[in-house]
């Protein structure tokens, strides 16, 4: 839409990883450096950690497209939630060996004779396992066993761990702590930078041909920028943008700081107030101090009398009912009755071996569930159509959770202790939520995410049959191509209202079945507004 109006070849700040944007800062090219070094010093093992949006999948894309085909063999598992047996299956595929067999010591032993002939060809064969944090201990084990495939001078085959934070303190379990004293080289990616955000825009913008006469983000709406992202490039990304639009609607060259503003409360509607909430704060404590100079200066004589107190049963008409509906829960209670109330709707049985603690996403995982981590507003998680589990962030750092079940413009529906859903103020909602949501759901099919297309025709033709359930690809289509395949997404992703990529990601995947017949999943429903 802006990408003529500011002279651009394409948009400079979508959300997909793409290799021609690669801009790697000071903490990533830190990064970089120590994947290197393990790498040539056949370290074994390496781990990779970084909040969400720090940019390690763009280090390992750098990574992979520097480890030449001449002199390494390489492999990135981007779903490593399988069991043992599945995780050796999918390893093996990817370096593009057989995976038949039944057993691990097969999968293993064909691996293993890849490796001596990668190794007699003179090339490292490097194994990368994304969102490792995911991982049950056990398959972690077997990841470890792997380690063993070794000559007497050296390790056959290098392996990074990338994951979020608590991949460490996944690793520092006692049933783990083999595998975390073989990881001799380890990294944690920080956020950029102020100065790092600068150029990273400036990168970005560069590579999709804009220039400072079209286009230029001013040092104000740069600042405004980094302090709502933190240095995290995806929420870089999602704010600029939203600037972008947003200066094309204003006819505007320059991005000013008013504007980068405006597109955070955009994109992140509860950061937006909470902004929103802290300058009516200072604003208060401004008045408060200018009302204490008048008083000390004697332009105030006269004190009003105190308001009396407010009964009890006035505080309790007046309070809302989400505010009544929280004041019974705790975080642990809250995160029961979420996952009761999605296992529920699920038609799922709770695994009678399975209590969930303060992990609520593993509890869901293990009574087999997949999640799809949302980030937006009420109206895009609406429109989505799923039950899905809020984040509500309260006074003192305290989380709840409650499961989100329909919107109307001014009413909610959330589900109450007893699983049935009740009507609260979405205004009062929007207050106290952060943003996030898990959306649980069912990979009925099986596919791996997102579907690898050019690999695996049994993987596309099951996707296939998805598209042809959502109208967007032909029935008896004989031929079932990677490009045809790839168009086909685009075209349901456009009819859905999300980014266009091509890619059946997870949020891709939970649309597809949600527009199949063929498979039964929960709707949301519609919070009526009522009169009082």
């Amino acid at each position: 839409m802006y990408c003529t109006y500011f002279g651009l070849k394409e948009r400079p700040f979508t959300l997909t990883p793409n290799p021609d944007f690669i801009f790697l800062g000071k903490a990533h090219q830190e990064a970089f450096a120590h994947l290197l070094y393990g790498i040539d010093q056949k370290a074994g093992f390496i781990a990779l950690t970084g909040e969400v949006g720090a940019g390690k999948t763009t280090v390992i894309r750098t990574l992979l497209t520097r480890l030449t085909p001449e002199t390494h063999a390489t492999a990135l598992i981007l779903n490593p939630m399988l069991s043992s047996l599945g995780l050796l299956k999918t390893i093996n595929r990817e370096f593009g060996i057989s995976d038949n067999g039944d057993e691990p010591a097969e999968l293993v032993e064909t691996l293993n004779q890849f490796l001596l002939l990668q190794k007699a060809a003179h090339k490292t064969v490097v194994l990368v396992i994304d969102e490792a944090q995911d991982m049950e201990p056990a398959v972690l084990e077997q990841v470890r066993l792997l380690s063993n495939l070794e000559t007497a001078t050296e390790k056959l085959i290098q392996i990074i761990l990338v994951g979020q934070p608590e991949l460490e303190t996944l690793l520092s379990r006692s049933e783990l702590r083999q595998l975390n004293q073989r990881i001799t080289v380890r990294y944690h990616l920080t956020p950029m930078d102020a100065a790092d955000t600068r150029d990273y825009i400036a990168h970005r913008l560069r590579v999709a041909g804009g220039t400072p006469e079209m286009i230029r983000f001013s040092t104000g709406a740069v600042q405004a920028i980094h302090c709502f992202a933190g240095g995290l490039p995806r929420l870089v990304n999602a704010v600029a943008d939203r600037c972008l639009l947003i200066g094309y609607t204003a006819e505007s060259r320059q991005i000013e700081a008013a504007q980068a503003r405006q597109a955070v409360c955009e994109v992140a509607p509860a950061e937006g107030r909470r902004t929103r909430r802290r300058t009516r704060m200072l604003a208060t404590a401004v008045a408060a101090l200018l009302l204490a100079a008048a008083v000390l200066a004697g332009m105030v004589y006269r004190r009003p009398a105190p308001a009396p107190p407010v009964a009890a049963a006035t505080l309790q008409q007046t309070a809302t009912p989400l505010a009544l509906l929280l004041q019974r829960l705790d975080e642990g209670r809250s995160s029961r009755e979420a996952y009761q109330t999605v296992l529920k709707a699920w038609n799922i049985v709770p695994p009678a071996s399975v209590l969930p603690d303060s992990s609520l996403e593993r509890s869901l995982k293990q009574a087999g569930l997949d999640i799809f981590r949302y980030t937006g507003n009420l109206g895009g998680l609406s429109r989505i159509g799923y039950p899905a589990i809020l984040e509500l962030s309260l006074p003192n750092n305290q989380k709840r959770y409650l499961v989100f079940g329909g919107l109307s413009s001014e009413q909610a529906l959330v589900a109450t202790e007893s699983g049935s859903l009740t009507r609260v103020s979405t205004a009062a909602l929007e207050q106290v939520w952060t943003g996030r949501a898990l959306i649980p759901w069912k990979n009925l099919l099986g596919l791996s995410v997102p579907v690898p297309y050019l690999p695996n025709h049994t993987q596309r033709e099951l996707l296939a049959r998805l598209l042809v359930s959502a109208r967007t690809w032909p029935p008896n289509q004989p031929v079932i191509t990677e490009g045809a395949v790839r168009e086909a997404v685009k075209l349901f992703q456009q009819s859905q209202r999300v980014e266009a990529d091509g890619v059946a990601g997870g949020q891709t995947l939970l649309l597809l079945y949600r527009q199949a017949p063929d498979f039964k999943t929960p709707v949301l429903k519609k919070a009526e507004k009522t009169d009082p």
